[in-house]
């Protein structure tokens, strides 16, 4: 039997490290893991994680690890490697990693990003050699990050705990809040108790004012607290009830005093519980008490800055609270009131930079202001107007770029800008303008991943951009660019998907390239290639169903993929089969809300056309004509052309093709129909 001492974890770190190293050995031994805490249904209430091995002298001059260290290796649970410079480059962590591995797989190594390493610093870097060759290629581990902006160091100490322990995760953070919550509802009921106690006391003594008054500061210390620490403990576990339940109990107590008799911290404070609670019912769905919330917000916001006009910190609290209202008035189709809201988040915004024009955080507040109005307009079918919104928000960010060229977030806000303002210049027929800006976001983003290859967020927003320019490049006929660059987009998100199956935004983006594909396909004769594209993006689209009430109608991927059912069935020689499926599209288009989306009433369009109501169509698209994007415009002139009001079917292909458009099915049904034959030729060979 061996009755050498055990060890939870070996702590591995460079002793430039060594202040990270004697915090985390600190409290990894001193945490008690909470009362009814289980791993396989066995309690873990008596579990500890001590001992944790940290050497504490410097290691001898030898070439190799002592006998003490080597034991104590051999003798751990775990490994926690902290990740640095100076640890990657360590001779010592180097060989204390390499004999661990000899005996333990690379799955029991914790991995800790210490809080000195650079915040665009690739973790690859700053393992030690043996770690990195253990690694299967290509593969990068999770890591807990101590840095100011990452983990935090409690939940780092959690994210330790729960791998050394064996359980969740989720089920250390639930138990752990719930003992913490336990903890300050015993330390507030204790504080309010002596709190009343001294107030008794003081009463024998002190006037009743003096009373008030201390009563009056023991109450708002108490309510910054909740509004502080509370909520900051809070937030990450999720705990929406208990944050809902701190707010109105903030609000009930200032709504026992008039707003003109709170002084400005007491506003403050009162402000920030109206935003909680806005967040709080956003967040849970209820946007009426979301309205309401914000509303209070920035009314009391707006009496701080009307008190302290030249304060700018209360400027920017009042443009806040102004934006979440505006947000939430949008998501509740109260489109006008939007507007009102985010016209004023720019006045404010501009306000800031008059104030002081030298805090580039307040600069930026006018380019988010104008990129939010200018969606908002885009949405209610005024692209002319929205352009201007995302050039002047473009000009901004580029202003700011020029002070600050490493900032990836002002690279990202003109990307930004750019790829709406294309948006905008096609639904205006712009075309080749469209193009020039979307090849521009490509660019911006190709350069921005050039340098950090490792940022698998930046890397998803590129291979974005490239579908959205591949998109374009197909309503302009360019084939050839299409194939190369669909099948290059398609490879890397299968990269993306295969290194997070679960991320939904990505197999999005691997849904909208797929139906570009069939686009393509179908338009050059392909119907095999187009088939097994769409099977391959239907299966996507409907792994984001969860029964019939979850189902969802999106514009981009269900309503595309129903229309390109119907045509792959119409061109595959089955009349009866695409007659069935338009009618089954064209009733659940027309169950939609499509009056306020001009996608998805060009849509509902293209499904009353292919289902044989060529006159519903036209009634559809008609009064919006103006505001069509171009596959809108073309089923428009495909229904009147249908009803024989051919002269106006002609003038909008012509029209189409003067403005470069030349989609392949645009071609293929136009070639040798009315009087735009001939210009529908010329648009192809262009």
């Amino acid at each position: 039997m061996d009755s050498r001492q055990r060890y939870k974890a070996f702590i591995s770190y460079s002793h430039r490290d060594r202040k990270a190293a004697q915090w985390l050995h600190r409290v990894l031994e001193t945490y008690r893991p909470p009362r009814l805490l289980s791993k396989g249904g066995v309690g873990l209430s008596d579990a500890s994680l001590r001992p944790i091995f940290r050497d504490r002298d410097e290691l001898s001059a030898s070439l190799d690890l002592n006998s003490a260290i080597r034991t104590a290796l051999e003798q751990s649970d775990a490994l926690i490697v902290l990740c640095s410079e100076a640890s990657a480059a360590s001779r010592w962590v180097d060989q204390e990693v390499e004999y661990f591995l000899r005996g333990a797989p690379p799955e029991r190594i914790i991995y800790v990003i210490t809080p000195d390493v650079g915040a665009n610093t690739d973790l690859a870097a700053i393992l030690p050699p043996s770690l990195r060759a253990a690694l299967p290629p290509g593969v990068e581990p999770l890591a807990v990050d101590l840095r100011p902006n990452g983990d935090g160091r409690r939940l780092a100490r959690l994210k330790i705990a729960a791998r050394l322990l064996g359980v969740s995760l989720d089920q250390l953070v639930q138990r752990d809040a719930r003992r913490r919550l336990q903890v300050m509802a015993a330390f507030t009921t204790a504080a309010m108790i002596l709190a009343i106690v001294m107030a008794a006391m003081t009463a024998v003594t002190l006037k009743s004012r003096q009373i008030a008054r201390q009563q009056r500061d023991e109450t708002e210390a108490l309510v910054a607290f909740m509004l502080g620490d509370l909520r900051e403990q809070l937030e990450p576990v999720g705990r929406l009830d208990v944050l809902d339940s701190v707010s109105a109990k903030v609000l009930v107590y200032y709504a026992k005093a008039q707003t003109d008799r709170l002084d400005d911290k007491a506003l403050g404070q009162r402000a920030k519980a109206q935003t909680l609670l806005g967040t709080i019912r956003e967040q849970r769905g209820d946007l009426v008490g979301a309205e309401h919330a914000f509303s209070q917000a920035a009314a009391t916001t707006h009496t701080l800055v009307q008190r302290n006009p030249q304060n700018g910190d209360y400027v920017f609290d009042e443009a806040q609270n102004v934006f979440w209202l505006g947000y939430v008035q949008w998501r509740r189709d109260d489109v006008a009131g939007a507007e009102r809201r985010f016209r004023r988040y720019d006045e404010l915004a501009r306000r800031l930079v008059t104030l002081d024009p030298n805090r580039p955080e307040w600069r930026k507040e006018v380019a988010y202001a104008q990129n939010n109005l200018g969606t908002l307009l885009f949405e209610q079918g005024r692209p002319a107007e929205a352009l201007k919104s995302f050039q002047a928000a473009r000009a901004v960010f580029e202003g700011e770029r020029a002070r600050a060229p490493d900032d990836q977030t002002l690279l990202q806000g003109v990307a930004n800008s750019r790829a709406w303002s294309a948006d905008c210049l096609a639904r205006l027929g712009r075309l080749r303008e469209a193009l020039v800006e979307r090849e521009a976001t490509v660019q911006l983003l190709t350069g921005a991943l050039a340098k950090n290859p490792a940022d698998k967020r930046l890397t998803a927003r590129a291979v974005a951009a490239q579908v959205a320019l591949t998109r374009l490049e197909l309503d302009l006929g360019r084939l050839a660019a299409v194939r190369a660059r669909s099948e290059e987009n398609l490879k890397r998100l299968r990269a993306l998907a295969a290194l997070d199956p679960t991320n939904a935004r990505w197999r999005e983006y691997m849904a909208a390239s797929l139906a570009d594909t069939v686009d393509l396909e179908v338009g050059t004769g392909r119907l095999r290639e187009a088939r097994v594209a769409y099977a391959e993006a239907e299966k996507l689209v409907a792994a984001r169903r969860i029964g019939e009430k979850g189902a969802t109608w999106s514009d981009n991927y269900e309503g595309r993929l129903g229309l390109q059912a119907v045509l792959l069935a119409q061109h595959g020689g089955e009349p009866e089969k695409a007659r069935a499926l338009a009618e089954a599209f064209s009733a659940r288009a027309k169950a939609t809300d499509w009056r306020k989306d001009l996608g998805a009433a060009g849509q509902y369009a293209a499904g009353e056309l292919a289902a044989g109501r060529p006159t519903s169509a036209i009634d559809i698209l008609w009064s919006r004509r103006a505001l069509l994007a171009p596959s809108a415009r073309d089923t428009l002139a495909r229904a009147l052309a249908a009803v024989g009001r051919k002269d106006e079917a002609a003038a909008i292909v012509r029209d189409l093709t003067r403005q470069g458009y030349a989609h392949p099915g645009f071609l293929a049904f136009w070639r040798d129909s009315l009087s735009g034959g001939a210009s529908t030729r010329e648009a192809q060979s262009d």
